[in-house]
């Protein structure tokens, strides 16, 4: 199990039981699937239809992409993925009608078992990283900082008087 030094990532997939009139009116899926990896600060979510253990599939390929193109600098091999799913989770354990060979699923996830250790593991909703607000959620990185450094001259306050705004 690849848990020592490996980036943490949480994945959801789920359906919502009611959407807006207007949004259902316009084919809008009500269906989510959403990613974080709180170690640098990303929540991800989108819009999708499917059955909850498809989502989580979709939001687990949107996870591994968006690592191999946008954290490429990063240098991350391990991932420990965590997922409040049990069908998702045990899926991995073998003989799963989920992860058939053959199958695009198969072959996308042999793809990127070959570049990362991954590991896949459940934990409570009430854990799972995933389903938190983006308010609740840090817009930075842990541990870093931001140097504030005052610009220009700010001992002579300058006062502009009211302009008058456009005459209509």
């Amino acid at each position: 199990m690849v848990t020592k030094d490996a980036v943490k990532c949480f994945v959801v997939g789920l359906n919502h039981r009611s959407i807006d009139p207007a949004l259902e009116s316009q084919g809008v899926a009500n269906g989510i699937m959403t990613f974080s990896i709180p170690e640098f600060g990303i929540i991800f979510r989108c819009r999708a239809a499917g059955q909850p253990v498809d989502l989580e599939f979709g939001a687990l390929f949107a996870l591994l992409r968006f690592v191999q193109s946008k954290l490429a600098k990063q240098k991350i091999k391990k991932l420990h993925i965590f997922s409040s799913n049990p069908e998702f989770v045990f899926s991995f354990a073998g003989n799963s009608r989920h992860l058939k060979a053959d199958t695009e699923r198969m072959r996308l996830l042999t793809e990127f078992n070959h570049e990362y250790q991954m590991a896949v593991s459940f934990i409570d909703a009430i854990k799972n990283q995933a389903l938190v607000s983006p308010a609740d959620y840090p817009s930075m990185p842990a541990g870093s900082t931001v140097d504030l450094k005052q610009a220009g001259d700010r001992s002579k306050p300058s006062f502009r008087p009211v302009q008058k705004g456009i005459k209509l």
